[in-house]
């Protein structure tokens, strides 16, 4: 008698972790999407064939321009944030025009100029330290990609026929803008990434389309197999490879939870943020990009607490003219309802390279020309960017604010750059606001130890503690091997923390926190109880925030900041945090 069929041997259960870029918990079917591969062509192009090459570039262009279009429009009334992104693809199609032209012209086939005009472009901004910009290299290959199927006449790739046995998990090394989009209307449970992180556009689309999405999963590709079933935890950042009974239920119960918890503090976005005993906070957006302000407004935000202006350079290296600036400031402004818009000037440098290259390279760039030291030393986009902040300042409550100052005499420095393009402005008769309110960021210890004296001369202060935790505990918060000594609950920190929120109380001026600290949860409340009133954060941290302050008394968040400021120790700030806000409703 033969012996019975064998049963297939279930794998282990594996976890992998990464970086919770959409939250949730999703599970279904694995499904390794097929990228779209790069086109490969020959180079060499006859002379005689230049004309007719460059005809076909400029025919290709319009059909991939006239495909963005189409899909702007299609996602411009239900989904107009992720639409901006393929309006954006448009007009970077457009500028990549001329270098391929001339490509071309230098003996390039139109597929062969695509490939390396493109891919120089994506790879240099690639390379920039600053997680931000460096995502864009991936908005520069899906053009690339895009303006390639129009030369060649080929669709894209995609995920192959949708099973019929339940969801599905998209399991790739990294998606595109237009990949992550094709995933609308589809049985995608959750998506699982090797590559990228929560600032591309990749990430906002998948954000918008309320996916859970874990991305930077090391390893993912080679453990995960076709048909296995995955569960996707976004909100911890983890994947887990054929869960056991046991996951599968926690699986399920944390997506249900996570609905309602979304749900419920959604309902809430109209509300104020104002505690138990009548004690009110300003919550306002942090913004990389302008359509972040959509995302922000739909949770109630007051206003932006701080717009990053460095997204605002052309991937070639080219600064915006004042034209672009006002435009991108308008439009913002638009949005806001009469809130407050609260531009950063340039913060290029360390992290965020500089687009004015050849740049002799630093030895230490975080302490290095950046931020305003960047802004002294090319004072003409510095002043041009001065120019269209006054001149939007008379659409709407618009406030300046200058990032990395460490003494008054950049305060001052600062102001008379100021002073001066608004007397250039006076003159050329263009209407603008003179006395716009003037604030700087407290990110580095000098600042935060003189706040006395900085505080007579501005309006207001916003906290980065990003680069204050940094530069305070000497911590490189770009290098992974430090993660657990970049720690917010530092009792030096703190002190600095409690220093500037007092100074700026004496002065009579208003202080925000825009660091990340601001939207953690166990944070929040430490905050508010320090004195901080208004909160600058990613908008999906806002509902959040909004709950918290909703859920106790001013009392007890001065108790909960007065035990922590008497603690030794990151650990027992920690712990206590831990048994103290967690109830309130941290979760």
């Amino acid at each position: 008698m033969p012996p019975p069929p064998s049963t297939p041997q279930r794998s282990a259960m594996l976890e992998i972790a990464g970086i919770a870029v959409s939250g949730g918990s999703g599970v279904g079917r694995a499904v390794l999407y097929e990228e779209t591969p790069d086109v490969r062509a020959a180079a060499a192009l006859p002379p005689a064939d230049v004309e007719a090459e460059v005809t076909r570039l400029h025919a290709a262009a319009e059909r991939a321009a006239a495909d963005l279009g189409s899909l702007h429009e299609s996602l411009a009334a239900s989904r107009d944030a992720i639409a901006q992104i393929f309006f954006a693809h448009r007009a970077m199609l457009t500028d990549f025009l001329p270098q391929l032209e001339t490509a071309i012209r230098e003996g390039s086939s139109a597929e062969h100029a695509v490939q390396t005009v493109i891919h120089m472009a994506a790879a240099k901004i690639a390379k920039v330290r600053d997680p931000i910009l460096s995502q864009r290299a991936k908005d520069i290959i899906d053009i690339g990609r895009r303006l390639n199927r129009a030369l060649t006449g080929t669709t894209a790739a995609g995920l192959p026929e949708e099973r019929t046995d339940g969801p599905i998990v998209v399991v790739a090394r990294d998606l595109t803008p237009s990949e992550a989009v094709q995933l609308r209307g589809r049985n995608v449970a959750a998506i699982a990434l090797e590559q990228g992180g929560h600032t591309g556009h990749a990430a906002v689309i998948i954000k918008s389309l309320e996916i859970p999405c874990v991305m930077g999963a090391r390893g993912l590709l080679e453990a995960a197999s076709p048909g296995q079933m995955v569960w996707v935890n976004g909100s911890a950042g983890a994947v887990v490879i054929e869960p056991d009974a046991s996951a599968m239920e926690r699986a399920v119960e944390l997506g249900l939870r996570y609905e309602r918890l979304e749900a419920s503090l959604l309902r809430e976005s109209d509300l104020p943020a104002e505690t138990v005993d009548g004690h009110r906070a300003t919550l306002l957006a942090n913004i990389e990009y302008p359509l972040d302000v959509e995302a922000g407004m739909a949770r109630g935000a007051e206003g932006v607490g701080l717009y990053r202006t460095e997204f605002l350079y052309e991937v070639d290296g080219e600064l915006p003219c004042e034209e672009d600036h006002l435009a991108a400031y308008r439009e913002t402004l638009r949005h806001l309802d009469g809130g407050r818009l609260t531009i950063r000037t340039f913060d290029f440098g360390a992290d965020k390279e500089s687009p004015l290259a050849p740049q002799e390279p630093e030895p230490n760039p975080a302490l290095g020309v950046r931020s305003l030291r960047w802004c002294f030393e090319h004072p003409e986009p510095f002043k041009l960017q001065l120019r269209a902040i006054q001149r939007v300042a008379t659409e709407g409550d618009v406030r300046v604010m200058f990032p990395m100052v460490a003494s008054l005499e950049e305060v001052r420095r600062a102001r008379a750059m100021l002073a001066e393009t608004a007397a250039e402005l006076a003159a050329e008769g263009i209407e603008h606001e003179p006395n716009l309110p003037v604030g700087i960021m407290i990110e580095i210890p000098a600042a935060a130890t003189t706040a006395d004296l900085l505080a007579r001369e501005v309006d207001f202060f916003s906290i980065g503690t990003n680069d204050l935790i940094q530069y305070d505990l000497a911590v490189d918060r770009m290098n992974p091997r430090l993660e657990p000594l970049f720690r917010p609950s530092h009792p030096s920190l703190l002190r600095l923390l409690q220093r500037t929120i007092d100074a700026a109380a004496e002065a009579g001026i208003p202080v925000t926190m825009c660091g990340e600290m601001g939207g953690q949860a166990i944070y929040a409340v430490l905050l508010l109880g320090m004195g901080l009133r208004e909160f600058s954060v990613t908008p999906g941290y806002i509902p959040r925030v909004r709950r918290l302050v909703r859920g106790l008394t001013l009392l007890e968040a001065r108790r909960i900041a007065g035990d922590c400021l008497r603690l030794s120790t990151a650990e027992e700030v920690e712990e206590l945090l831990r048994a103290r806000v967690t109830p309130i409703g941290a979760g």
